[in-house]
């Protein structure tokens, strides 16, 4: 599938989403107040803002996403492992190893 036809669809399925939150909270406002009626609203609400905030910040970098998925990949090579190089610890340079060896 085409980057175009998959930020196509992520943008209608946040559009749908929204405006399935939309009638949810369309109905609440509907119905009589009972005990709890309020955190339902506003979860929808909370809900809904998500919602149409992912798909304004999607259809902003649209045009962005598709020039970047356009550019071709390019994979880089590992780095070359370097061989550690020895490293001789002297009695002057380890207090321990002057120690163990006065012994």
């Amino acid at each position: 599938m085409a980057a175009e036809e998959i930020l196509d669809a992520a943008i209608l399925q946040l559009r749908a989403k929204s405006l399935e939150t939309f009638g949810i909270i369309k109905d609440l406002s509907k119905q009589d107040a009972h005990e709890g009626h309020a955190d339902k609203v506003a979860n929808a609400a909370l809900r809904l803002a998500q919602l149409e905030g992912g798909l304004i910040t999607l259809q902003q970098y649209q045009s962005v996403l598709l020039e970047y998925a356009k550019t071709p990949i390019v994979e880089e090579e590992p780095p070359e492992e370097v061989p550690p190089e020895d490293h001789v610890i002297t009695p002057e340079q380890s207090p321990t190893l002057r120690r163990s060896l006065e012994k």
